[in-house]
């Protein structure tokens, strides 16, 4: 079953800051749209001597960040849908043990 969008969220990569301002000025008002600029320089998954992690995220969260890495880097911009929240699943009452 598909997930229903909520929101809209805009990543404007950092060399078109023309192109943010616009969505912001475009979007300013709408709740359901959320404008942030990317501020990202480097990869950022690295040990403290440089190199890469060795674990990863989950691979469908992977493939969803490269998704969004390769629109920035083709458009300059990514366009994420960010879907309506998940009601919490029923917990099942505890009841102590008859005495």
């Amino acid at each position: 079953m598909a997930e229903t969008i909520r929101r809209l969220l805009f990543i404007v990569g950092s060399r078109r800051p023309d192109f943010y301002e616009s969505l912001r000025r475009t979007f300013r008002g709408d709740d359901t749209v959320q404008v942030v600029l990317d501020r990202r320089r480097s990869e950022r998954r690295r040990s403290r001597r440089g190199r890469k992690v060795v674990r990863e995220q989950r691979a469908t969260e992977r493939r969803e960040h490269l998704e969004i890495a390769r629109q920035l880097r083709e458009r300059g911009y990514a366009v994420v849908g960010v879907p309506a929240a998940r009601p919490a699943p029923a917990r099942r009452a505890r009841y102590a043990a008859p005495s």
